[in-house]
């Protein structure tokens, strides 16, 4: 089974990394985007709170994780790794949990779209900012990888 397992070099997986949180960060603050615009009396508020769970995520979550598995990344002895490996087992757990949670919370209707859409937008800010994170780590491999 390893040998249909698609490889790249453990620098490279640091731009897959990228743009997968980069891609699922733009998914997440389009559709809180869609919400706020469609609602123009609640801009302020929304970039408020939409200002505050980036700063939370990025700062206490997605920058520490993007930082963790970017170590993890680069420890790795063999140079050509599974190209799904920018997670671990636990941060696969993770991505499934949050993106069940989001479409439960979006497809049940319990909670109004104005109150979840400056969430998103933050979430989704924060989760692309993680994304840069792995763009700098490829940037800057020669002083990780040593």
């Amino acid at each position: 089974m390893k040998e249909f397992m698609p490889r790249c070099s453990k620098r490279s997986l640091f731009i897959i990394a990228a743009m997968v949180w980069m891609m699922a960060g733009t998914m997440i603050m389009k559709l809180g985007y869609e919400v706020i615009l469609s609602k123009p009396n609640c801009w302020f508020i929304s970039g408020v709170v939409a200002l505050g769970v980036f700063g939370i995520f990025f700062k206490f979550i997605f920058r520490k994780m993007a930082i963790k598995h970017q170590r993890r990344i680069a420890s790795y002895v063999k140079e050509k790794v599974c190209a799904f490996a920018f997670f671990d087992k636990k941060g696969y757990i993770i991505m499934a949990f949050m993106m069940t949670l989001g479409i439960v919370i979006r497809s049940t209707s319990f909670i109004n779209p104005i109150y979840w859409a400056p969430f998103y937008v933050g979430l989704g800010t924060a989760l692309f900012g993680g994304g840069v994170c792995f763009m700098i780590g490829w940037l800057k491999w020669n002083k990780i990888s040593e």
